[in-house]
């Protein structure tokens, strides 16, 4: 799906450093916006906390590591209080398409394509 509407893939495995920074500048503009779509359809993704980055946080000892990790000097025993860095991302839903193509086929990510004059 990313690659079907943000062209994803291509965007990532074209080797670069040829181009100028203009040109890779409206590359990404478009990967950005369609892989962004894709992601907000399928996966409505979301922040995990809703503090602004640099706000100060206590995490409790109750914290498995899957909502918040902890980074930097981390001693002694929770709970522990620290900078949010980053809020993380959570997808508020999940809604993939189901395939119903051949088994053979199923790891095709994008099929090659091939233009007929």
């Amino acid at each position: 799906m990313l690659q079907q509407e943000g062209r994803l893939i291509d965007f990532l495995k074209e080797p670069i450093t040829s181009f100028s920074d203009a040109q890779v500048g409206a590359a990404v503009r478009e990967v950005h916006r369609g892989c962004g779509d894709t992601l907000e359809r399928f996966f409505a993704i979301r922040p995990v906390r809703s503090e602004s980055e640099g706000s100060t946080l206590t995490v409790p000892a109750s914290n498995d590591g899957s909502e918040i990790r902890l980074t930097g000097n981390v001693t002694g025993k929770p709970p522990y209080t620290g900078r949010l860095a980053h809020a993380g991302w959570q997808a508020t839903k999940v809604e993939l398409p189901q395939w119903t193509g051949p088994a053979a086929s199923a790891k095709v990510v994008a099929p090659a394509e091939v233009e007929v004059g």
